[in-house]
């Protein structure tokens, strides 16, 4: 299978991206925000955790911020990112483990938490890393990630393309493809998970041109990584193009234009014996139409 994305374009990306200052990872704190606020809703503590795609560190940093009762008894922890660089940034208690490719450890450890915010959109085999996580946790461990889906960037998306089909009759690859919330649940109960469960948000976020949306997107190291991407050095005049357009179709009433961004949230659970199973068909003890026909008005 051909890997859509380039991990070491990729790092490098991510790798600029940790010397920008905080505020430029809005999306990010957003996206952990969430991701532990699903989290602190799970009545259990977690003794071995995994965090993928670590970068900065904030995921971690922000789950030893919680209750300490809840997640920092007797605790291990475990990071993993794509660049070596990436550990300085690591957490002091953690131990970081550097992939260039993103595959998990074939040590022995296992995992009761596996989490990750707004990396899995640039996963080469989605299905294969959801297998390699369920094989990672414990009987009734637990992963919960979320990360950018399908409709993410679709006004950029849209207003590339019809730009560079108008200068050029022709258009190349300059977003990355993501997956959408019915075929992320999908995936997720294919890999074997329990209890699934897949949900989306969507974050408008609003800025003053293309280039300022384009500069965040470098900033945020989410940048343009495809293995497929145009290598030629591309004209100002197809961003102007695509910047008119963004402007004509996607704009407020102010003027400023409209990026949507898109959170999928994937959570599933380990098989145990103690969690709830659906009745098999053919075991009801009643009829539904019994309850359609008690429950009805009386006529007349």
């Amino acid at each position: 299978m051909t890997s859509p994305f380039d991990y070491k374009m990729l790092a490098q990306n991510r790798n600029r991206a940790l010397l920008n200052p905080k505020d430029v990872m809005f999306l990010r704190e957003a996206s952990i925000t969430r991701l532990l606020d699903r989290l602190y809703d799970v009545k259990r503590n977690f003794t071995s955790i995994l965090d993928i795609g670590s970068f900065n560190g904030r995921l971690t940093e922000q789950l030893l911020s919680m209750s300490p009762a809840k997640h920092t008894d007797n605790y291990a922890l475990y990071q993993i990112d794509l660049s070596q660089k990436m550990s300085s940034f690591s957490h002091a208690q953690a131990q970081y483990n550097f992939s260039s490719e993103m595959q998990l450890t074939q040590e022995k450890t296992s995992f009761d938490l596996i989490l990750s915010s707004q990396f899995f959109q640039w996963i080469n085999d989605l299905p294969g890393m959801l297998i390699q996580c369920r094989n990672k946790l414990r009987p009734d461990g637990l992963l919960l990630v979320n990360f950018f889906g399908g409709r993410t960037l679709q006004e950029l998306r849209a207003c590339l393309a019809q730009a560079e089909i108008d200068l050029t009759n022709g258009a190349h690859p300059r977003c990355i493809p993501m997956v959408d919330v019915k075929a992320a649940g999908g995936l997720l109960q294919r890999a074997g998970f329990k209890l699934p469960v897949c949900d989306s948000d969507i974050i408008k976020v609003t800025y003053s041109s293309i280039f300022e949306l384009m500069s965040d997107l470098r900033k945020m190291g989410e940048a343009n990584a495809l293995v497929s991407r145009s290598r030629h050095f591309t004209s100002l005049k197809l961003f102007q193009k695509a910047g008119q357009i963004y402007q004509q179709q996607f704009a407020t009433n102010t003027g400023r234009i409209i990026a949507t961004f898109e959170l999928i949230t994937l959570t599933g659970w380990a098989s145990h014996e103690s969690q709830q199973k659906p009745l098999r068909p053919g075991s009801a003890t009643s009829a539904l139409a019994d309850y359609i026909k008690s429950d009805s008005p009386n006529k007349g």
